[in-house]
């Protein structure tokens, strides 16, 4: 019996434990229902619609231009048409209830599962928090993945949970469990290489306990052969989906290509031995606990086996719990092949909360500190702040925001399609299911997060783009954009420009062949200039005239103008900064950090002449801003003044010779100046 003092302290641990895990829940589910931020989601929401308006054989992309004549791939029709549903039934605002209520169920359900392995409340609480800091990228994400956890979950419950072998009605849920997942994500063959590892472990056991001479009860003589029933009934029924056993190779077929590798968060791998920085998919946390769950795996796995060696009997062979170690070799071999498997950190969790059935109060005790360290270091780990940041630029707030518009340009969409545009877009990949979503087909994409679906060319071509704008290299992008019949290019700037790296938006502007058309603090769409454009030049022009801003064929609409004359406009369009007033006072005062944001953001949309005035008088208080120089160096290039705009760069390249836009703007203006009849107007 247990004593008093032992199960208050008991209890002490238990609500510790307790309170760490609902911090780092909340935390999760607090991301998970925020404003829509799945960058994926609006490729799927667009493919969904396609799926529920022409069936599931679409003969062409409705979003790329890059691959024309390609049909789509069916492989999560199922979860496609099932997010476009509840948008046409709940509206935006309906699928972030759907995305939190998901992870909600998620979370309960795992440590439901922790706590029947643990037998103990602080152990699962404390796996439990770890296990959030593990997952936490892909359950924030409204994607494919979160049925896939259900499943698994599902599986575990009714498979791997019960030492009692499944019977005909657990085996029939489990086949239909797997053919609705073979419909929903692509990587459902997790289930079947699941059952796979579970039988190997189950095998095992038979051997071993042959090996100490004991016999197998008749439970464990039929659980193998179920498991390896299922396995087998699975593999066939996972064929009932529109691609038949082609979905089962997916993932194999996708990782030959190369292609999807180059996604260095979903498929970055985790290497126990080195450190990973500046990636939110493996943030420190993660890797120092995966580390530490690996260590302590082998450890316990290790002192078993070894118990296993001297004891040879058939309580050391079930001790090994040789089902739940095949569960938990297999998940580690998918965690280090990519970190978008971390979640499934469950099975060596389960392994490790089985072996430690029955602990005593001290590893409780430390269990309940662990998950209490593990959950304040979650909000630092995740990048709160930065999602913060992103919160506090929509005038919504977290409540009435239906999707984070400045992160997707959400006015240049807008432009595009009030402009009634037609034409071929390029874009950083992650606006590419966005910009599909509300402009297709009239303005087709280049690419989106479905990098294996567009000929490898065409993702060799983005890469070398966007290195050539971060290299400001003109010669590496400008030919590779006209090759693909580029007719916008939409373009993100940095939140704060990084010295010495251009943006996506700096460059285009300087080059003859291209039109600023619009332009936010977020992001700026140019036009490349030439007779196929000659009708959308017509639509841009229609566009401002009806707003009342003036407009330019050779220089761009007047964005400046707008921040006096069409105030509400700017403020509503992302073109005004949404601190212009309070940072026109600080100017006012000669505050430096006031002018440099100020100076920023009239340089962002063109507005060159004012832009000018207040980088003189930042470069006077502080003569050692060297991105105001920069700054103005650009302004003078872009307003015909290329002996204006040597100056500031020679210094530039004086005090930093590497500085590669600095090497850019001096080419050209160099260039210009001694052919004025090259200018850019």
């Amino acid at each position: 019996m247990t004593s008093a003092p032992r199960a208050g302290q008991t209890r002490g641990a238990d609500t510790i434990a307790l309170v760490a895990l609902a911090c780092a829940a909340v935390l999760v589910l607090g991301l998970a229902g925020r404003p829509l931020a799945t960058d994926d989601l609006w490729w799927h929401l667009a493919l969904g619609e396609s799926y529920a308006t022409q069936g599931l054989s679409v003969s062409e992309d409705p979003l790329f231009h890059t691959a024309p004549g390609q049909p789509t791939v069916p492989h999560e029709w199922l979860f496609q048409v099932g997010v476009h549903g509840v948008e046409r039934l709940a509206g935006f605002h309906g699928l972030r209830v759907l995305h939190a209520g998901l992870v909600g169920a998620i979370l309960v359900w795992t440590f439901l599962l922790l706590r029947r392995a643990a037998g103990s409340t602080a152990l699962a609480a404390c796996a439990g928090t770890a296990w959030i800091a593990l997952s936490w990228y892909r359950l924030i994400q409204l994607r494919p993945e979160l049925v896939s956890l259900m499943a698994i979950l599902g599986l575990t419950t009714l498979l791997f949970a019960r030492a009692r072998p499944p019977g005909p009605a657990r085996i029939a849920v489990c086949l239909a469990l797997l053919v609705a997942w073979a419909n929903a994500h692509s990587l459902f063959a997790i289930g079947p290489a699941l059952l796979l590892a579970a039988g190997l472990g189950l095998a095992l056991e038979r051997g071993l306990l042959a090996w100490v001479g004991d016999a197998a009860s008749e439970a464990e003589r039929s659980r193998a052969p179920r498991i390896a029933l299922l396995f087998g009934l699975a593999l066939l029924v996972t064929a009932l989906n529109p691609r038949g056993f082609d979905q089962h190779a997916t993932f194999l077929v996708e990782s030959a290509s190369g292609d999807i590798w180059r996604l260095h968060d979903e498929f970055l791998q985790w290497i126990p031995w080195v450190p990973v920085h500046q990636n939110l998919a493996l943030t420190p946390l993660a890797w120092a606990l995966a580390d530490a769950l690996l260590i302590l795996w082998l450890g316990m796995v290790g002192a078993r086996g070894l118990g296993l060696w001297r004891e040879r009997s058939g309580a050391a062979v079930r001790r090994l719990d040789a089902l739940h170690l095949g569960l938990a070799a297999a998940s580690f071999v998918a965690m280090a092949a990519a970190v978008r498997f971390q979640w499934l950190a469950l099975f060596p969790l389960l392994h490790l909360l089985r072996a430690a059935r029955g602990a005593g109060v001290t590893l409780r005790r430390a269990a309940a500190v662990a998950a209490v360290l593990i959950a304040a270091a979650l909000p630092r780990s995740v990048d709160l702040a930065a999602f913060r940041g992103e919160l506090f630029q929509e005038a919504g707030g977290y409540w009435a925001t239906p999707w984070l518009d400045a992160r997707y340009c959400g006015p240049a969409a807008r432009f595009l399609r009030d402009a009634d545009l037609r034409g071929r877009l390029f874009h950083p990949f992650n606006l590419g299911g966005f910009l599909g979503y509300w402009l297709a087909p009239e303005l087709r994409t280049f690419i989106d997060g479905r990098l294996d679906h567009v000929p490898s060319a065409v993702l060799d071509d983005y890469v070398e783009i966007r290195r050539g704008m971060r290299l400001s290299d003109e010669q590496r992008f400008a030919g590779r954009l006209d090759s693909h019949g580029v007719d916008f290019f939409v373009g993100t700037h940095f939140r704060n420009n990084r010295y010495r790296q251009g943006t996506w938006t700096d460059h285009l502007r300087r080059l003859p062949e291209w039109l600023p058309v619009f332009a936010t603090q977020e992001c700026s769409v140019y036009m490349r200039r030439g007779t196929r454009n000659a009708e959308n030049l017509r639509r841009v022009e229609a566009y401002y005239a009806d707003r009342g801003i003036g407009f330019d064929p050779d220089a761009g609409p007047d964005l400046g103008g707008a921040l006096s004359r069409r105030r509400n406009w700017a403020d509503h369009n992302g073109v005004a900064p949404p601190n212009l007033d309070a940072l026109r006072r600080r100017a006012r005062a000669n505050d430096p950090d006031a002018l440099e944001e100020l100076a920023r953001a009239l340089w962002r949309i063109g507005a060159f002449q004012r832009q000018l005035r207040v980088d003189r008088e930042l470069l006077l208080l502080e003569p050692e801003r060297h991105e105001a120089r920069r700054r103005m160096a650009d302004a003078l290039l872009q307003l015909d003044d290329p002996a204006g705009a040597l100056p500031h760069a020679r210094v530039l390249l004086e005090l930093d010779p590497p500085y590669s836009d600095a090497r850019a703007i001096y080419r050209l203006a160099a260039d210009r100046w001694r052919k004025p009849s090259g200018s850019k107007r």
